[in-house]
């Protein structure tokens, strides 16, 4: 055993182990310098000229990336290929072009572009939820993460009126009345009440007094007939 042992350790090192060799760190190199570190120690270097990555310490045109890492615990045989990507610099971010795109769609290109959402503040404006100003302005150089605030616009409230009385009163002949007035009736409940006539309107929400706009539903208690519990027999046919 302790043969064994001894003999694969052998031939290990100085057979396989012996052809390679710890695979060097080509990081930050140009790549003069990179294909001249891997031509003295008899490696192939192939540039990956089809994609490039973004870093704030790796000069442009400089390695930035291979595909083996480097380190005395890493082995390489002579003769294998490293590859490896170059720097593109530093990722340079601008604000996007956000001014008459909607809140949400405002808030999801910021995502994508890898920025935040600042302050969002509102002011009345012609189109509901647009955006207006944003701050930083357009094609603003920032950094990752920087937050952007919004300036969004809002439809102005519906002018508000104070809500009539419309007890005893008949509700074909308020309703009108109260959508002239951009106010809408918007539910209609029918309640049996003995000695008031069909169609008058017997309780109102919201109350009498209470402000009212267009945004407020108004709802209705309109009286109807009582039923009665006697049913008429059906007639039996005649026979021949």
């Amino acid at each position: 055993m302790l043969a064994f042992g001894g003999s694969t350790y052998f031939w290990f090192t100085f057979f396989v182990k012996g052809r390679s060799i710890p695979t060097p760190n080509l990081i930050g190199k140009s790549v003069h310098d990179a294909r001249a570190i891997a031509s003295d120690l008899g490696i192939d270097l192939t540039v990956d000229t089809d994609h490039r990555r973004n870093s704030d310490r790796v000069p442009v045109g400089h390695v930035v990336w291979q595909n083996r890492s480097p380190g005395a615990t890493s082995f390489i045989k002579r003769g294998s290929t490293l590859r490896v990507e170059l720097s593109a610099g530093p990722l340079v971010l601008r604000v996007p072009e956000l001014k008459g795109e909607s809140q949400g769609t405002a808030v999801l290109r910021l995502g994508q572009q890898n920025l935040k959402v600042g302050i969002l503040s509102y002011v009345e404006g012609p189109t509901e939820r647009a955006v207006i100003a944003v701050d930083p302005p357009k094609g603003t150089v920032v950094e990752a993460e920087r937050p952007v605030s919004l300036l969004v616009a809002v439809a102005p409230p519906p002018p508000t009126f104070v809500m009539p009385d419309l007890i005893d009163l008949g509700l074909e002949q308020v309703r009108p009345r109260l959508e002239a007035r951009g106010l809408k009736v918007s539910t209609v409940k029918f309640e049996a009440y003995p000695g008031i006539a069909d169609g008058i309107i017997i309780r109102q929400y919201p109350l009498r007094g209470a402000p009212v706009s267009s945004r407020d539903p108004i709802t209705v208690v309109v009286s109807k007939a009582e039923e009665s519990g006697f049913v008429e027999p059906v007639p039996e046919p005649i026979q021949n």
